[in-house]
């Protein structure tokens, strides 16, 4: 579910690759440091996208969070991906925090040009629309699991490291989440697949 409808953007990286390219970023290498921007801007956008209610707002956001990344690069110690996703985290909390908004779908949002260019159907957003609703009805934890899970497309290793938890713990959220989820759509009329 990697696909991006406003931007095309490298998210795939391998993990001695991104070790490489954050240490040459670090020291200065300004395509290294492009490279790792990319990265960072795809995964943190798929990752926002899904928690707020309109698209302009992933992208600030996005923006943002980014860019507290880049002021705060050289200092990062630790698990790469762990400390970004915090950062985006609590650049969450501090959004909704700010502008006290419900996570809520809004069709308006959505721009026609958005709707049939660069791949992307009307039965797509409605689908992403569909999902980012459902989130909403999670805990934070199970949200953060499915969105790691099914939209980044990490591994449970990689989630459990992110998250600060064990692998049976990230296994637990995931059952317990998509139990939900499933429920959820039953109960608003959605085709599941059991």
């Amino acid at each position: 579910m990697k696909e991006y409808a406003s931007f095309n953007l490298e998210t795939e990286i391998d993990k001695n690759e991104l070790d490489k390219i954050i240490i040459e970023a670090k020291n200065g290498n300004e395509e290294a440091f492009e490279k790792l921007c990319r990265f960072v801007y795809g995964r943190i956008y798929s990752y926002v996208f899904y928690r707020v209610k309109h698209k302009e707002d992933a992208e600030d956001l996005t923006s943002e969070v980014v860019l507290k990344i880049v002021r705060a690069l050289k200092n990062q110690k630790g698990n790469f991906l762990a400390w970004i996703y915090k950062i985006a985290a609590n650049s969450l909390i501090d959004f909704y925090r700010h502008r006290k908004v419900a996570q809520e779908i809004s069709y308006d949002d959505l721009s026609q040009e958005s709707i049939g260019s660069k791949g992307v159907s009307p039965n797509d957003v409605l689908m992403h629309d569909k999902l980012k609703d459902a989130l909403t009805h999670l805990t934070k934890e199970q949200a953060d699991v499915i969105t790691f899970r099914f939209i980044q497309e990490l591994d449970n290793e990689e989630i459990a490291k992110i998250m600060g938890k064990s692998i049976g713990s990230v296994k637990v959220l995931q059952f317990r989440a998509l139990r939900s989820l499933r429920e959820y759509f039953k109960k608003k009329g959605y085709e599941t697949k059991d």
